[in-house]
């Protein structure tokens, strides 16, 4: 059957659903994928943290998790090293709490390894051995995954979507969509900004920080906004054995990167705004980030700005959740709103929202907790491990 696709948005989730898509479409279907910006200079997915974890407080984030690493570890180099061709480096997160915290914290690593994740708690007499280098005077709680977490390379992962796409006939197109076309109960059409149209059978629209915008043409209003996060690449002079993913009491985020370490956090709730420029926010570093640090880390004290460049999260403000599935029109989907945990479960998503599209049904994992419906229902599903 004759059948054209359209999905807005060749990033992540968008050249991962083109790639999935792509391996089960019959003969005479096609798959074009407009993305506004082909060099993805300025795409979440090259501009994101690139990790990935178990430990959330939703069950459908922890299973999109657990289908994310094992694509990765799938996704073998030219020496067969499992994850090589995205940059793959399996390391725990520790999550720290104080006493305020540690319920939470340790309900939901309950919950947790009640779907597999291997988590380790520890004391603090424990942690402070295993850390010495660490302040954890005011830890009561802290719990780290053992397996099936880490970090890869963003850009990597969106490229071996794309190229496993497009080596499957799926076209690509720079351009940016500023509406699409309905008549009846369907969109026919999108249209772009230099006035070309692109006629259509079915719609994803995954267009990311984007997104909502798009979404509002067909009278879909969804809750995705621009949120800008910095993310600095730091340096300190001391050397830190077998250092974690470190979530700290603040929320504060920090990784190895090399050499150095990638630090991030989420800007103060009067700051957090949308759309903002992709200008770094060296504020918020100079006064709450590297003090909170140094108190943590005694030896960061001397920690030193290498780079730093910002990126937006696809923020859903009422749940924190992706939203995925049909709404409005009945040929029209979404893939967004993930709020900074897209990348690392677009392989979920992407195979998900294939399927949908394939056999009308879910068939690796069960997305329909992320249908958009749920914003008309109220039947939310808050994902609180949002950092």
């Amino acid at each position: 059957m004759s059948r054209h696709t359209l999905i807005i948005g060749g990033g992540g989730m968008g050249s991962a659903t083109a790639c999935f898509l792509s391996e089960m479409a019959g003969p005479g279907e096609r798959i074009t994928v407009v993305e506004r910006d082909p060099t993805y200079q300025s795409a979440s997915s090259s501009l994101s943290a690139s990790s990935i974890r178990q430990q959330f407080s939703t069950s459908a984030s922890v299973k999109l998790s657990q289908f994310g690493w094992e694509f990765m570890r799938s996704c073998v180099d030219e020496g067969g090293v499992p994850g090589g061709a995205v940059g793959l480096n399996e390391r725990g997160y520790l999550f720290l709490g104080q006493e305020h915290q540690a319920e939470a914290l340790r309900t939901r690593a309950d919950a947790n390894r009640a779907l597999g994740a291997p988590i380790e708690e520890f004391t603090q007499a424990e942690l402070s051995a295993r850390y010495p280098w660490m302040n954890t005077g005011d830890i009561a709680y802290a719990a780290q995954a053992t397996a099936g977490e880490g970090w890869f390379d963003g850009y990597m992962l969106q490229q071996l979507y794309r190229s496993r796409a497009r080596a499957r006939g799926v076209q690509y197109l720079k351009g940016d969509v500023v509406r699409l076309h309905v008549q009846g109960q369907r969109v026919v059409a999108a249209e772009l900004a230099d006035g070309s149209r692109i006629k259509a059978d079915r719609v994803l629209n995954a267009g990311g920080p984007w997104s909502a915008a798009v979404a509002r043409t067909v009278g879909v209003d969804i809750p995705v906004r621009a949120r800008r996060r910095t993310m600095l690449v730091v340096s300190c002079p001391q050397a830190f054995e077998h250092f974690p993913i470190l979530i700290d009491t603040s929320g504060i985020f920090v990784r190895p990167e090399q050499h150095h370490f990638l630090v991030t956090v989420t800007p103060p709730a009067d700051q957090d705004l949308d759309d903002l420029p992709l200008d770094p926010d060296f504020g918020t570093f100079e006064e709450v980030v590297w003090p909170t640090l140094a108190e943590r880390i005694p030896a960061f004290e001397a920690l030193r700005v290498e780079r730093a460049w910002a990126g937006y999260y696809e923020f859903n403000t009422v749940d924190h959740n992706g939203l995925v599935g049909q709404v409005g029109p009945e040929n029209f989907f979404l893939a967004t709103g993930f709020s900074g945990h897209g990348l690392m479960h677009s392989s979920g998503v992407g195979r998900g929202v294939a399927e949908l599209l394939t056999f009308g049904e879910y068939r690796s994992i069960d997305l329909s907790p992320l249908s958009p419906r749920r914003l008309e229902t109220g039947e939310l599903i808050v994902e609180d491990a949002v950092y």
